[in-house]
C-alpha cells in the first residue's frame, strides 16, 4: 500500500477512505465488518490483495463485498482511479473486483473506499460442546433458522486442536462441565437493545439439549468471559504451531458438506499417514475450514507424505463442489496445490 493507504479521508455513515486499523472509527457507531485471526497485523491493500474473507463473511461478504472504490498503480506506471464511493454502481465493468483477490498481480491498491456497517450495542456469545462436527451442523442449522440476520458468528473447532492449544497457550481453560468431539462458538448482535438476543440463542441451546445435539453449553455473562470464549477458538493456530510441525489447508466446501468432508479427510488422511493428528476448525455457516495436521506421536515431520495428503484433499473437496483448494506446507508455510485435480490437466493454461 502507498503513503496514503493508512491515512483517514473521510469516514461518514455509508463509508470510509482507507483505514488506519479501526482507530478511524472509535465513537463512529460504525464499523468494518472484516474479523480474522491476522487482524493485528493485516492491511488493508493486504486484505484487498487477498479477498480475505473472516468469520463474518456469511453476515457482510467477502473484502471484495466491502470495496466501493479503489486507486491501483498499474504496472506500467499507470494510476488507475476507481475511488468511487457508491454501492450502486453500473457505469460500466465493476474494475475494482478484478483487483480484489488478486493478490497484487494486476496492480498494487494505493487507496480503497471501503463500506461500513453500523456497530451492534448488544452481543450475546456462547459456547457449547457437542459430540461431532455433524451435530454442530444439525444445531447450526436451526440457530440460522431461528435467529436470522442477527446470527454474527458461527464457528467450530475440535477436542484436538482445544487439547493443543490448552497445553501451549497460558491460561486458556474450557469454562464447560463436559468436553465433547467438537465445539461451536455462537455470537449473535443486534443494533437495538429491544431485540431479545438471550431469548433467542437461549431456546435454541435447550431445543439443543434436548434433541441431544448439544452436550454442554454456556452463555457468557461478562465481556471478559466473552473474550475468553473467542480465544479458545483463535488460539487454534498457535496451539499446534508451537506442538512443531503442521500441514496447513485452507478449504471451502458448501456449508451442508462440512461433516462429510471431515469424515472422509480423516480417511483419506489415516491411509496415507497413520497417527496424524487432524485439527479442522473454521466457519460453520460458510463452510470455511482450516483442516491443519500434526504429525503422529513420535514423529517430527509428515515422512514425505505432505504432497500426496494435500492432493488427495483437493480432490475430495473438488468432488464436493469446493469454492477454494487447499494449500499445504510444513511449519506454517503453505505452497499452492494445482488447480485441476482430475486426470484432463494439472494446470491451467492460456494461449494466446
Amino acid at each position: 500500500m502507498g503513503d496514503g493507504a493508512g491515512e483517514v479521508v473521510r469516514a461518514d455513515e455509508d463509508h470510509v477512505d482507507a483505514l488506519d486499523g479501526g482507530a478511524a472509527l472509535e465513537g463512529s457507531g460504525l464499523m468494518l465488518p472484516m474479523h480474522l485471526g491476522a487482524e493485528g497485523s493485516a492491511q488493508i491493500g493486504g486484505l484487498i490483495g487477498a479477498n480475505a474473507g473472516g468469520n463474518q463473511a456469511f453476515c457482510y461478504g467477502m473484502m471484495a463485498d466491502l470495496v466501493l472504490g479503489l486507486e491501483v498503480v498499474l504496472a506500467d506506471g499507470t494510476v488507475w482511479d476507481g475511488m468511487r464511493a457508491v454501492q450502486k454502481d453500473n457505469a460500466g465493468y465493476p474494475l475494482r473486483r478484478l483487483f480484489c483477490g488478486s493478490e497484487g498481480t494486476l496492480g498494487v491498491v494505493t487507496r480503497a473506499v471501503l463500506r461500513l456497517h453500523p456497530a451492534p450495542v448488544q452481543r450475546t456469545t456462547a459456547l457449547l460442546a457437542l459430540a461431532s462436527v455433524g451435530d454442530a451442523v444439525a444445531f447450526g442449522t436451526r440457530l440460522r433458522a431461528e435467529a436470522g440476520e442477527f446470527l454474527a458468528g458461527l464457528e467450530f473447532f475440535s477436542e484436538v486442536g482445544l487439547r493443543l492449544a490448552e497445553k501451549h497457550v497460558p491460561g486458556l481453560s474450557l469454562p464447560l462441565g463436559s468436553r465433547g468431539g467438537c465445539y461451536l462458538l455462537v455470537e449473535a448482535t443486534a443494533g437495538s437493545g429491544k431485540v431479545p438476543l438471550d431469548e433467542i440463542v437461549g431456546t435454541v441451546l435447550e431445543w439443543g439439549m434436548e434433541a441431544g445435539l448439544v452436550l454442554d453449553g454456556a452463555i457468557a455473562a461478562s465481556e471478559a468471559q466473552r473474550t475468553a470464549f473467542w480465544k479458545l477458538w483463535e488460539e487454534q493456530p498457535e496451539g499446534q504451531r508451537l506442538e512443531g510441525a503442521q500441514l496447513e489447508h485452507d478449504i471451502a466446501v458448501p456449508p451442508g458438506r462440512i461433516a462429510g468432508f471431515i469424515t472422509a479427510g480423516a480417511a483419506l488422511v489415516d491411509a496415507l499417514l497413520p497417527g496424524a493428528r487432524i485439527n479442522p476448525f473454521g466457519h460453520l455457516a460458510d463452510g470455511n475450514i482450516h483442516y491443519n495436521l500434526t504429525p503422529p506421536e513420535g514423529m517430527v515431520d509428515f515422512a514425505g507424505q505432505g504432497p500426496e495428503i494435500g492432493l488427495a484433499l483437493a480432490r475430495l473437496a473438488q468432488g464436493m463442489g469446493a469454492a477454494s483448494l487447499p494449500s499445504t506446507g510444513s511449519a506454517g508455510q503453505r505452497s499452492p496445490l494445482p488447480m485441476r485435480c482430475g486426470r484432463r490437466s494439472s494446470a491451467i493454461s492460456i494461449d494466446g
